[in-house]
């Protein structure tokens, strides 16, 4: 980019943040040094994805680029209602960061399949974030990872070479299911059926001999 086009930008983002500011101690708008650092952090971001654009071997780019523009829109929800800021800014950073490793791995999957576990991880917890609001959650993080690691074991290309996750993937997945408030429920009905159905069958089999 020319000299003269940075002067450009720069010179919209001193009277963007002279206004911001002005508003705010006039007592007309609160939020302008928070939208201020939003810009200031999404510009960063979007600095460090044209790092990328422009030589696709930077893929390191794709973590701080994402994360800032995460944080940025984190902060630009919660300017404008902060009750939504509370219930979803956290899955939104946690989701720009996850995000950074799915890119790092579709764009580089013949080699970086372990960009999967921090994309996997840190999906399930936004997930888990943005479920909390509506529902319980326990045994959805479990589940996530261990989803994870069987979407792992079941990628092309490597041969046998990461049959290993599905170990890990199966038993995680089986504490998530398990750690499941509906199955909780069933099972704190089941358990007490089943035990006293094998204490009826060891009678009535008791008596019949």
């Amino acid at each position: 980019m020319k000299r003269f086009d940075m002067r450009i930008i720069f010179g919209f983002v001193l009277i963007f943040a002279g206004s911001m500011f002005l508003l705010q101690n006039l007592g007309i708008f609160y939020g302008g040094t928070d939208l201020l650092a939003a810009i200031l952090l999404g510009s960063a971001g979007g600095a460090a994805l044209y790092v990328y654009a422009n030589n696709r071997e930077n893929w390191w780019a794709l973590i701080p680029g994402f994360t800032l523009i995460g944080v940025a829109l984190n902060i630009v929800l919660d300017v404008i209602s902060s009750t939504l800021g509370n219930m979803f800014g956290g899955a939104i950073v946690l989701g720009g960061i996850a995000l950074s490793f799915w890119m790092i791995f579709f764009t580089k999957r013949n080699s970086f399949w372990w960009a999967v576990i921090p994309a996997g991880v840190l999906s399930s917890v936004a997930v888990q974030e943005i479920l909390e609001n509506v529902m319980p959650t326990d045994g959805i993080f479990m589940l996530g990872l261990g989803l994870t690691f069987l979407f792992i074991a079941r990628l092309p290309g490597y041969e046998d070479n990461l049959k290993w996750a599905y170990i890990p993937g199966g038993i995680i997945l089986a504490i998530g299911v398990i750690q499941l408030s509906f199955v909780q429920s069933v099972m704190n009905i089941l358990l007490p059926l089943a035990l006293i159905g094998a204490g009826g069958y060891v009678i009535y089999k008791n008596f019949k001999n």
